[in-house]
């Protein structure tokens, strides 16, 4: 592909993170593809411009060559090459204001086209990005992205998608079982079985008296032999015969692969009676699987909870409950049966929002593809970042789904709620979801921000009192009398002012600059207003410290928060007994207070060293014990569970290794220690199943398992009295259950206590160290153990995996400052943070789903949110008139292959497959597009393999031929069409004015034999009758505009319609002089969709759209009705229009009823014109009554165009009226014509 070529030279070039241009980069334009159909229009427009006596003069005004080649692009400017060089210019046309409308529709249609229109054969590789909503990328790493994305296998749905099609309809299968249907096949069911299980009775029948239960794994395939079985074909036979659908006569052939989706579709609705029914949200066979009991459960769990509902209430045996099972989630909930699912995987959490939303996405695009797929080839889909804006909107859509259902099971919202309004559903849904990762990135930013320090305090204080100093922080202060900094170090040493004033010596005044004015008269504000920084450290410190604490609560809370919710349980409900690990300090002690004599000294470490035994100074084991980490040991239940908490990295784990040595060693009753002085003999140091140096030195766990060390114990919780029911983990975070064992941790093995802090932010300056004499103490520089070098790049990668993960192992040695130990942990908390990207991309799609969820429940887009019930965002029908959906999977199917109804459109008659408009009921107000196929003059509809089935279609209008070519997105704004529409109104003018005039000449046989063909008569009455109308036609487009139209998004297959009540408000208006408000004036409806699509295959005549004015006029005045219309063959040449309908219509109109079954053109006629035609017969005049063609609004287009070419194209006239010649006075008066009866009607071919 050379789209993909040309992306691949310019990411191969530069590293990932490098910008990259696509600035240069052309290719082809195919002809017939998507993009060189969508530029038609606007090429044809800007050739009709550049051929303007106008444009060809503001050229020669901008001296342009002749012969150069211009585009219009999407900001406005005109490009024009010649010879190679470019020209650039924009507001050219204010020298051309004439031109002016064109050219902003024109510069509206580059917008459409992804960027540009021009005359060129070469594109620009941004705009065919643009166009097909691919973002455009701006580095290498995104280009490979896309790149990869666009080589990326589709997802292929299986051969049966997910079963359900005859059920339920989805983007290509509009037509399913209606409820009266699906009755009666339970019934006929019912009829042979007498009330057993069909899916029992079959799976006896073929496989036998099984003893063993199907396996989950083994569901598919043993329904595809179930339903392949010659058993199961027979059966399919005989419902297709009973029920007398498609297959029941002899020249209605089926494939195996019908009969089977046919024996699927009755297994499924013999399973329960509400299948195919409207259930409340998430429920599948009255059973609800995302029901609030059900948070924190896995899959697996849950599906068994479903197979014992079956089980207990469906009359379905252990041995077939997981292909029951397997056949019900399959569409409702697809995630339940993807391959290889981790256990770790439970309802409710981020994680699973996740899967969720990605499986919605893969399911909307190709139903039933999630089953062949693994959790990890999913989880690899999630990752691949966004490279579309169709593939955004469809994330957004599935993520509102998703958090939706976590809102509910965490309790946030109710179903009901979700049924009364899913788009408030959804934004409450939204906040709390995007809660969680806002409270732990809040909690980062609290740890990340400093602590005050008195150095901070004390240079605040003389940014105020000395502003505009620019040496607070340089050395540049020496002491007047330098006797003490002399003794220390033996020469002038100059401090900072800041330094100074930590230690309150600025104020003394002994301090001052060696060269230039002194600080004091520099500054004479400073010295009276110059404040002891102490105190005021003190209030800032214990302020922020408070706020520190809470959020390294948050911190902890977080790490027993992610816990499953079983062990949560026993951390809440049991009572637990806290450890902490150290290294054994224990060492020969050397007592104070011996002799500095070197023969006392010698003679003690002597007789000494064979006398005594190694202790523990209390000190250094309390100095010793790790304060990256705590064991929590729970006794719950009878069983005693050890846990991990690290709480520099936030994270919680069992270890069972522990639990059991601390059992064995029988630690649970042990003594704290009291006393923090003395000595005691060496503890026993244990071979620990963890690194003792996550406790000690803060290394990531995980990375080695095993070491030595003593277990000391440190206090112990209580078992609490029993709580309510354990809740969630978004509920339990927010809640305070973990308050006390947050707390117990925070005080007794903090990462640093409260002196600790003070004492390091309190800090010490030079010349207080030179005072205390402790100049040995003053270093506190960073000081990292970094035992494998990868653990810093972890750290700062921006892998939020490998941040997690730790792939090295980073140690804080014990030497080091404690603010550096708390920065270290901010940094930790910040990387948690970061893995709430889940759930924060989750709220973010959330919210622009909400955006989407607007629209798709907008009451003006005839879809009330309450007609759904509280069902799926991606799940809405598809023939709802949400357009944006429409587009989005219209363009996100160009990328999962074809589906099989496309091919055979493509490649066959298309007198036999036709994509219509079905209206399921004869009283519905829905009208839905189905794509069909004609079998002996009855329609039926085409299933996902693009074969017949199911029952005869009623209530179905084919559509014209070129909707095979419709694209589903506006590529054309309303300003075009409004801008043809104002060409063609003096055109259809012209045609009445000349058409009038030939009408004046009642003998012209051109005359005579137009209405003799057109509308069955050429009566003097006839030709007076019609001359009258359109002359009242003619009054009316004389004051046609713009003014008067309505434009309209996408309806059926109609290209416009008169409003009558409208029309006649206005008519009156006109005739009594009086002015009406602009929009009681709009009386003619436009539907631009089909419209500029008919103008397309009109080759752009404007002319032809003339035709469609006088159509839609003739309902005015006249009052025509719609009994028939003709169609239009795409691409077809010398003759384009099939009037074979019309003129059958005209011959004999009752033949012609759409009644009659015996009438092949029942697809031309409109049903309901014939109904109001016959309700108000009798206040029609007799030759109207006999002949109704005379009030058939297409037979009035029609005639004018033929009778006006008999003036303007004598040559296609003469060969119009032979084709009609040839046609009809060959045929018997009882004979039906022969279709297609082809006229040139546009662009005249002769």
């Amino acid at each position: 592909m050379e789209v993909i070529y040309k992306l691949k030279q310019r990411q191969d070039k530069a590293s990932p993170s490098q910008a990259i241009s696509l600035a240069g980069a052309t290719l082809t334009l195919e002809s017939g593809s998507t993009l060189e159909r969508a530029l038609q229009p606007g090429r044809k427009m800007l050739q009709r411009l550049c051929e303007q006596e106008a444009f060809k003069k503001l050229t020669a005004t901008l001296k342009l060559p002749e012969d150069s080649h211009f585009a219009v692009t999407a900001k406005g400017e005109i490009h024009a090459t010649h010879s190679g060089n470019p020209l650039e210019f924009a507001n050219a046309f204010k020298l051309a204001p004439n031109l002016k409308d064109d050219f902003l529709t024109l510069v509206e249609m580059a917008e459409l086209a992804g960027g540009s229109i021009s005359l060129a054969e070469q594109i620009e590789l941004g705009q065919w990005l643009k166009f097909h909503d691919f973002l455009i990328p701006q580095t290498a790493a995104e280009c490979s992205r896309l790149t990869v994305f666009m080589e990326l296998p589709p997802p292929v749905a299986p051969l049966f998608g997910n079963y359900w099609e005859m059920i339920k309809s989805g983007v290509d299968n509009a037509v399913t079982l209606s409820a009266d249907q699906r009755n009666e096949f339970r019934r006929l069911i019912t009829s042979y079985l007498k009330g057993q299980s069909l899916l029992e009775h079959l799976s006896h029948s073929i496989f036998g008296g099984q003893a063993t239960p199907f396996k989950r794994s083994e569901a598919e395939p043993v329904l595809e032999r179930l339903v392949s079985s010659p058993i199961a074909l027979e059966w399919a036979k005989a419902y297709v015969r009973d029920l007398d659908w498609y297959g029941a006569r002899e020249n209605q052939p089926q494939s195996d692969e019908s009969l089977k989706q046919l024996m699927l579709t009755s297994l499924l609705l013999d399973l329960h009676p509400r299948i195919g029914e409207s259930e409340p949200r998430n429920r599948v066979a009255g059973f609800d699987l995302y029901a609030v009991e059900h948070i924190e459960k896995s899959f697996a769990d849950v599906q068994t909870a479903f197979e014992q509902h079956l089980i207990q209430h469906h009359r379905i045996s252990e041995k077939n409950a997981a292909l029951a099972a397997h056949l019900l989630l399959a569409e409702a909930a697809p995630e339940f049966l993807v391959k290889d699912l981790p256990t770790t995987l439970a309802l409710g959490t981020p994680q699973w929002v996740e899967f969720c939303r990605i499986v919605a996405v893969q399911e909307t695009i190709a139903p039933g593809s999630t089953r062949s797929m693994t959790y990890t080839r999913l989880q690899a889909l999630s990752k691949q970042g966004p490279v579309s804006g169709f593939g955004k909107t469809l994330d957004a859509l599935a993520a509102g789904d998703a958090v939706i259902d976590w809102a509910v099971l965490n309790k946030i919202i109710t179903a009901d709620d979700v049924a009364k309004s899913i788009p408030s559903a959804l934004e409450k849904a939204s906040v709390a979801y995007a809660r969680f990762a806002g409270t732990l990135a809040e909690t980062a930013e609290t740890l990340t921000r400093p602590l005050p320090t008195r150095r901070s305090i004390s240079l605040d204080i003389l940014k105020q009192v000395a502003k505009g100093c620019s040496y607070l922080e340089h050395d540049v202060m020496y002491q007047k009398k330098n006797a003490v900094w002399a003794d220390a170090y033996g020469e002038r040493v100059y401090l900072s002012p800041v330094e100074l004033h930590m230690s309150n010596d600025l104020a003394t005044q002994e301090w001052d600059v060696k060269k230039g004015e002194s600080i004091y008269t520099a500054f004479p504000r400073m010295l009276p207003n110059l404040i002891a920084p102490d105190g005021e450290f003190h209030r800032q410190f214990n302020r922020d410290y408070l706020t520190h604490m809470k959020a390294m609560g948050t911190h902890l809370k977080q790490a027993f928060c992610a816990m499953p919710i079983a062990d949560r349980t026993r951390l809440l409900k049991g009572k637990v007994t806290i450890f902490s690990l150290r290294p054994s300090v224990a060492k020969l002690q050397t007592p104070a207070g011996v002799s500095t004599n070197p023969l006392s000294s010698t003679l003690y470490s002597v007789l000494g060293a064979t006398s005594r035994k190694p202790t523990e100074s209390h000190k250094e084991i309390e100095e010793s014990k790790g304060r990256y980490g705590v064991v929590l040991c729970s006794e719950f239940e009878g069983r005693m569970t050890c846990y991990e908490l690290f709480t520099l990295h936030g994270t919680c784990r069992e270890n069972p290794q522990l639990a059991a040595l601390i059992e064995k060693e029988n630690l649970l009753s042990t003594s704290v220690r009291s006393d923090a002085t003395g000595y005691s003999l060496p503890a026993t140091v244990h071979p620990l199943p963890t690194n003792i140096e996550c406790y000690t030195h803060g290394v990531p766990p995980g990375l080695v398992d095993v070491s030595s060390g003593v277990i000391d114990k440190i206090g112990q919780l209580p078992a609490s009295a029993p709580p309510e029911e354990i809740k969630g983990y978004y509920q339990s975070f927010y809640s305070t259950e973990f308050d006390s064992l947050t707390n117990f941790v925070l005080k007794h093995r903090p990462i640093a206590t409260f002196d600790e802090l003070v004492r390091e932010c309190w800090g010490q300056t030079r010349l207080e160290a030179v005072r205390a004499k402790r100049e040995a103490e003053l270093d506190t520089f960073l000081n990292f153990v970094v035992p494998f070098k990868s653990c810093i790049e972890d750290l700062s990668s921006d892998d939020v995996e490998r941040q997690v993960q730790g792939a090295g192992a980073c140690a804080l040695e014990a030497a080091m400052t404690i603010l550096l130990v708390v920065g270290a942990v901010a940094q930790v908390v910040s990387i948690v943070a970061k893995t709430m990207t889940v759930a924060t991309k989750a709220s973010a799609l959330a919210k622009v789903g909400l955006g989407l969820v607007n629209n798709v429940f907008n009451p003006l887009d005839g879809v009330p949110d309450l007609l759904f019930k509280g069902g799926k965002l991606l799940r809405k029908g598809f023939n709802k008139g949400f357009a944006e959906l429409e587009n989005v999977l219209s363009d996100a199917r160009k990328w999962s292959g074809t589906p099989p109804q496309r091919h055979l459109a493509a490649t066959i008659d298309r007198d036999t497959i036709r994509l219509a408009d079905w209206r399921p009921a004869q009283a519905s107000d829905d009208l839905v597009q189905v794509w069909a196929t004609r079998h002996n003059d009855e329609w039926f509809a085409l299933n996902l393999r693009g074969e017949a089935w199911g029952p005869a279609l009623n209530n179905i209008r084919p559509r014209e031929k070129f909707s095979f070519f419709r694209l589903f997105k506006r590529t054309t704004p309303w300003s075009y069409t409004k801008a043809y529409l104002k060409r063609a109104t003096p055109l259809a003018q012209g045609k009445l004015d000349n058409t009038l005039q030939l009408l004046s000449q009642i003998e012209n046989d051109d005359v005579r034999s137009v209405f003799k063909y057109v509308f069955g008569t050429d009566s003097d009455e006839a030709i007076n009758y019609v001359r009258k109308n359109l002359r009242a036609m003619r009054r009316d487009l004389e004051l046609l505009s713009p003014r008067h139209m309505s434009f309209r998004q996408r309806g059926n297959d109609t290209l416009a319609a008169l409003k009558t009540t409208t029309y006649g408000n206005w008519k009156a208006s006109v005739e009594a002089g009086t002015h009406l408000d602009d929009n009681a004036t709009k009386f003619l409806a436009i539907y631009p969709d089909q419209l500029d699509e008919w103008y397309r295959v009109a080759r752009y005549d404007d002319a032809r759209m003339g035709d469609v004015l006088v159509h839609e006029m003739s309902h005015g005045t006249p009052g025509t009705l719609d009994f028939y219309y003709g169609e239009v063959h795409a691409g077809v040449i010398p003759a384009e229009y099939d009037a074979v309908g019309l003129m059958d219509f005209a011959r004999n109109p009752h033949r012609a009823n759409p009644g009659n079954l015996y009438n092949p053109h029942n697809a031309f006629a409109v049903p309901d014109g014939f109904k109001e035609f016959k309700a108000n017969i009798n206040s029609w005049p007799k030759f109207v009554q006999d002949h109704p063609a005379l009030i058939n609004a297409e037979s009035y287009a029609v005639a004018v165009a033929l009778i006006d070419q008999s003036r303007t194209h004598r040559a296609t006239f003469v060969f119009n009226l032979a084709t009609l010649r040839h046609a009809i006075d060959s045929k018997e008066a009882g004979e039906f014509l022969n279709g297609p009866l082809l006229l040139n009607l546009a662009t005249p071919h002769f």
